[in-house]
């Protein structure tokens, strides 16, 4: 004991050195955890206000007049894992789990194509006529730049004539589709606004109407990015315990406070 004493007072600046440096470790450590936590916590209050605000939010629809097109958007959830997704939207988190692979974004809508009232060609046809089969043929389009519609079919029926009344029986048979093709351009992806992430949908067809838009981030699913080499050299304060000199090159045992640039052999 008394050896250790004697150590002490014969070396107490360099101990003193030694303690206050690991004092200052532990408190940059302490500061460290503590401000990852508060930053973690923030994080995660972010993203819980993003998630309530999708899961509350209402499309909105606005002309696009740099596309030309309209610009359907929503706020859109953003998630670390396809399971944190259920607390939010249970009927899309279900959906997606029945994908196969991992999903690293989705969106989900649901679209009408409303051309309102339209007209039609028609040209009286001859099906048959040792059994008075006839039939009206009909041809119906519509396209613009995001929307495209062609219906090509036949209204078939029976003109049979009555010779007592000079009248005529028309009995009605089927109708029958020959074309019914759709086509309806959308273009989706997600933005990154000021505040928030929103999904989005485009379309150049003011005949086009989304009432449903839904979407979802998954953090954990993206790439990993490329590692980043690591720095070697550095310029900070510096405070430490060793082997220094004098002006005049005398070596001495102690500690010193000052700024140093230097450069990395090992990381941790």
């Amino acid at each position: 004991m008394k050896e250790v004493l004697d150590f002490i007072k014969k070396y107490y600046p360099f101990v003193l050195a030694v303690v206050i440096t690991i004092l200052i470790v532990l408190l940059f450590q302490s500061y460290s955890t503590l401000n990852r936590e508060r930053k973690d916590k923030a994080y995660q209050e972010q993203l819980d206000k993003q998630n309530m605000s999708a899961l509350k939010d209402s499309i909105s629809v606005e002309f696009n007049k740099k596309l030309k097109a309209y610009e359907y958007s929503k706020d859109s959830y953003v998630v670390q894992k396809l399971s944190d997704l259920e607390k939010y939207n249970k009927s899309l988190s279900d959906e997606l789990k029945k994908v196969k692979g991992d999903v690293i974004a989705a969106i989900k809508s649901e679209v009408q194509g409303d051309l309102g009232g339209i007209s039609s060609s028609n040209d009286l046809v001859v099906i048959d006529p040792k059994t008075n089969y006839y039939g009206l043929k009909f041809h119906t389009e519509y396209v613009d730049s995001g929307f495209a519609q062609s219906i090509v079919g036949t209204s078939k029926f029976y003109a049979v004539p009555n010779q007592d009344t000079r009248e005529w029986n028309i009995q009605p048979d089927k109708t029958v589709l020959d074309t019914n093709l759709t086509s309806i351009r959308i273009t989706y992806g997600f933005k990154d606004l000021k505040d928030k992430y929103q999904i989005f949908a485009i379309s150049p067809s003011s005949k086009v109407k989304l009432t449903d838009l839904q979407g979802g981030y998954f953090i954990d699913k993206q790439p990993t990015p490329p590692p980043v080499k690591p720095k070697k050299w550095g310029i900070g304060p510096y405070v430490g315990v060793g082997l220094n000199s004098d002006t005049k090159f005398n070596p001495t045992l102690g500690y010193s406070i000052g700024v140093s640039l230097h450069y990395s052999i090992l990381q941790w």
